[in-house]
């Protein structure tokens, strides 16, 4: 149970936080726009792999796919540390925050995505840390569920 807990956590914050993104990016005009970093950075993997570029559309689909099980494992990593899995879902949700705001430039992407103003940087850091914590607190509760439901056999 303990890595299905893990698992569930991980896909459950990346639903939320590709639904906050989402939401964000419609509403917010210097919002995070992480989307169109994944599709450059699909774009220019599938040009160095000499790889047909999809349309838009179904690159900005793909791009969603592998964003969701992405995080999905990486939030998935909350249950590393079963005891303190919300303090562990903030650590790596700080860290992918960070990394989303500094990594771009770094790798040949176009940094204004995640980085354009301090609001942008305070929304993708806000973004990622929340999906952490809401990784964390589920583990958190589904492993209290497998704790109740074990010392009831």
């Amino acid at each position: 149970m303990k890595t299905l807990a893990s698992m569930t956590s991980g896909l459950i914050s990346s639903v939320a936080l590709t639904l906050a993104h989402e939401t964000l990016r419609k509403n917010v005009s210097e919002a995070p726009r992480m989307d169109k970093l994944g599709m450059q950075a699909l774009s220019d993997t599938l040009n160095q792999a000499r790889l047909p570029i999809p349309g838009e559309k179904k690159l900005y689909y793909a791009t969603m796919a592998g964003d969701i099980a992405g995080n999905a494992g990486y939030y998935s990593l909350v249950g590393m540390n079963p005891k303190h899995s919300i303090l562990t879902g903030a650590a790596l949700g700080l860290m992918a925050g960070i990394g989303a705001i500094t990594l771009p430039n770094k790798l040949g992407l176009n940094e204004k995505y995640s980085n354009k103003t301090g609001k942008t940087q305070l929304l993708t850091l806000g973004l990622y840390v929340t999906a952490g914590l809401i990784a964390g607190v589920v583990h958190k509760l589904l492993d209290k569920k497998n704790t109740r439901n074990t010392q009831a056999e």
